[in-house]
């Protein structure tokens, strides 16, 4: 099996899983629509990214830009925990701004309740 074709592999699942949820946190109110248009494309990007690797490879190489090896297995586990660490990171992101805005609201909402025991 290709390498390449194992980069793929096991990086497809993580696309998957970043999208959906960048999905579901939409759906939940979690952010705005611009947000999730960011978040898309950014995954796309990485996808792109990672399924035309054998063909940047290719060019660069026929055009002598580059005298390396082939993707070893250690760059394939090497990417897919680097594509892992930014898919955690995001998720630590977005629940962070989550928690951001809950205790926010909930400054306020005391903020209110106070001011109004103090007013009695």
């Amino acid at each position: 099996m290709s390498r390449y074709l194992i980069l793929v592999l096991l990086n497809t699942p993580l696309v998957i899983a970043a999208l959906l949820s960048a999905l579901v946190d939409y759906k939940m109110g979690k952010y705005p629509k611009k947000k999730l248009i960011g978040q898309i494309i950014i995954w796309l990007v990485i996808f792109t990214g990672i399924a035309s690797t054998k063909l940047i490879y290719d060019f660069l190489f026929s055009n002598s830009l580059t005298h390396t090896e082939p993707l070893s297995l250690f760059d394939v586990m090497q990417i897919t925990g680097i594509i892992l660490v930014l898919f955690i990171a995001n998720r630590s992101r977005i629940k962070l701004e989550a928690l951001e805005r809950r205790v926010q609201d909930l400054h306020q909402e005391l903020s209110i309740r106070l001011s109004k025991d103090n007013k009695n």
